[in-house]
This record gives C-alpha cells, structure tokens and sequence, in this order.
C-alpha cells in the first residue's frame, strides 16, 4: 500500500504557519497578533479556523489572549514545548520549535501481540499489531525515543510498515483515523537508553505513556515515548473555575 499524502484540518495548519512565524520573530515577545478578522483575511480563512489555531497555541504557552485586548505573544521559550493536553505528532511538535528534525526507526514490522499487548488494547490473542521502536533527532542530537504499538485490525492489511513515514498522525489523517482522545501518564525516568550510541547513560527523561482512542471507543494505539528533559517542556493552561 502506497501511503497517502499528508491531510490535517485547516486549523492545525493554520496554527503551524502562525507558530512558525511567532518563532522565526516576525511578533516579539509580549506583541500583539494581528486581530482574528486581519488573519482571517491574510490566510484567506474563517474566523473560527483563526480562533481554533490561537487556541492551539494558547494550549502550549506560546501566545496568551487577553479578553477585550486581544492576543500576546509570550516570552519565546528554548525548549520544544508541547501542550500536555494537546494530542498532536510528536514529529510535528519538534519541527515546529526545532525546524527540521529526522526520526530514525529502529524497528517497523507487523506481528502477533503478546497477552500483555493485547490487554493494552483491550483485546485477547490472537491480535495483531504493528510495533515501531524509533528516535526522533534534531539538530544531531537525540530528543526523545519511543516504543508504539498500532492496531492493526483497524489499518488497512496491505499496510507495509516498512513504508510509514515520519508522522504516524499523518497515515491517520489520511485514512480517517485520527484518534479523537487519549489516556496518558508522566513521570520522571533514569531508564537507560542505547540506540546505536544516540543517548548517553547519564540522561534524564520524562516519560509519557499512552493509550489513543478513536471516536468509537476503540484503541488505537499505545506508547511509550522518553522525552529529554533538557530539551522537552510541557504546558498545562489552568483556568479558574467560574463556579
């Protein structure tokens, strides 16, 4: 199976040009943006799609809306920050802070899942999935390294994996399968990493897991992705309760 182009909703790729050039400095730190009705017009967009990408990047610190004033860049952070409550590619979130990046695979093959992996998505043997074991690099140096398991029941069974691009999300998108929520968890990890010399052995990490579901319930994927804990920062925008 040929994989098909790369199709994301508009706000995403709104969002995406508005955060490239927040970071290539065309708005300063504490600057306004262009008002919704002006960037609508630029991008020859709606405003909803406008309001939907602000508040993709509200998600992850990067610009901050001021009621009655309108939106502000925020100070331009040094990390590769991502929303911990934005469900997003990885491979897009390092790009869009660190310009190009590469991902680098270790593993892509289909096989049968174990009883544990099959738990995982909630499922019993004999079950099939798709395993990857990959690294995502920027700049030379190794940022983050993840252990992914797809379902294979849901993908098309001429899927080669071999052929899977950098972006999983992207194969999703383009065949309708973009996972609409997922159950994650975080914490600190020491966990020795050694993909042919691409961590080193004193390196801290912060570990994301996770389950994605699709809009009827059903599992997706799961994962494991160490993050570095130099170069990753994640965001929560907390807002007070009005009750």
């Amino acid at each position: 199976m040929t994989i098909p182009r790369d199709v994301r909703p508009l706000p995403l790729v709104v969002a995406e040009d508005l955060r490239n050039r927040i970071l290539a400095g065309e708005w300063s730190p504490g600057e306004q943006l262009p008002s919704e009705s002006a960037l609508a017009e630029s991008a020859r967009v709606s405003r909803p799609t406008i309001r939907a990408a602000i508040k993709s990047l509200v998600s992850i610190g990067l610009v901050r809306v001021r009621h009655g004033s309108g939106t502000f860049v925020t100070a331009r952070p040094s990390h590769i920050v991502s929303g911990l409550q934005e469900l997003r590619s990885t491979s897009e979130t390092i790009a869009s802070s660190r310009g190009a990046s590469e991902v680098r695979y270790r593993l892509r093959e289909r096989r049968a899942a174990t009883e544990d992996e099959a738990m995982l998505f909630e499922s019993n043997p004999p079950f099939e999935v798709i395993a990857l074991e990959r690294c995502f690099v920027a700049g030379d140096e190794p940022v983050a390294f993840e252990w992914a398991l797809l379902n294979a029941a849901i993908l098309p069974p001429d899927l080669d994996p071999t052929t899977l691009p950098s972006s999983i999300f992207s194969v999703f998108a383009s065949l309708d399968l973009l996972p609409e929520q997922a159950v994650a968890n975080v914490h600190a990890s020491a966990e020795v990493v050694d993909w042919a010399g691409l961590a080193k052995p004193d390196a801290l990490y912060l570990c994301l897991t996770q389950q994605s579901y699709l809009a009827d319930g059903k599992v997706i994927t799961w994962s494991k992705t160490l993050f570095a804990e130099k170069d990753f920062e994640f965001t929560i925008v907390r807002t007070r309760s009005p009750y």
